[in-house]
């Protein structure tokens, strides 16, 4: 008894063309360099961000630092002491016109 059949694999691998392979690696490249690119770019914003907030922060300080002034230097007291200095009296007799 022979043997007269080769035992080879029953499904023939199927080869991509080469076009499609060549095209398949360079957009794997383009989206590495997208998101090389896009990583930097938020990095970058990431840090001008950072600097913002810290700049608001500071800004609120200080707001809030002119607000108490302001608040102090509008008071009673000291508006009754300046207008003193000025030379402003309180009046003692009140004419009314009718």
């Amino acid at each position: 008894m022979t043997i007269t059949k080769k035992f080879e694999p029953e499904g023939i691998l199927k080869k991509y063309p080469k076009k499609y392979v060549i095209f398949t690696v360079f957009f794997l490249l383009a989206l590495m360099l997208a998101e090389i690119y896009t990583s930097n770019n938020v990095t970058a914003y990431g840090d001008k961000f950072d600097k913002l907030s810290a700049l608001e922060k500071s800004l609120q300080t200080e707001n809030q630092i002119l607000e108490n002034e302001i608040a102090k230097d509008s008071s009673l007291k000291v508006v009754a002491s300046k207008s003193a200095q000025l030379g402003f009296t309180n009046s003692q007799d009140i004419q009314y016109i009718r």
